[in-house]
């Protein structure tokens, strides 16, 4: 049973994490040794998980998605880590991956993968239902 206060703890979560959706691309630009992306990695959350959008700036073909949890707030589960995600990019298209998750606010590193384009791109970021 969720009580009013459940569900308003849910809400604000939702709408900080909204929040924090928009002000996060600005820092997903960053490249493993290249002077630009090859990807960039957005996402977007709900109630029932968060969706990775991967977008080509370059690389394209078979491609894999890794992403490790490097900090986890005290008090809370360490979320697992996903490894190899395969999924197929487009040249200048996107792809979304989605996972079930609930909030966790945790840190998290992810690495994007390719056959054609960088060997790596890896970004750091924030995201609070992973």
């Amino acid at each position: 049973m969720i009580t009013a206060n459940q569900f308003g703890k849910s809400i604000a979560a939702v709408l900080g994490t909204a929040a924090a959706a928009v002000a996060a691309p600005a820092l997903l630009f960053v490249g493993s040794g290249a002077a630009q992306a090859a990807t960039t990695v957005g996402t977007t959350s709900d109630a029932l998980g968060v969706t990775v959008n991967v977008q080509s700036a370059g690389s394209h073909g078979g491609c894999s998605y890794t992403a490790e949890p490097t900090f986890t707030p005290a008090g809370q589960l360490k979320p697992l880590p996903v490894y190899g995600v395969p999924f197929h990019l487009q040249p200048g298209a996107s792809h979304n991956i989605w996972f079930p998750g609930v909030q966790t606010g945790s840190f998290w590193q992810i690495e994007v993968r390719c056959d054609n384009g960088p060997a790596v791109d890896t970004v750091d970021f924030h995201n609070a239902w992973y």
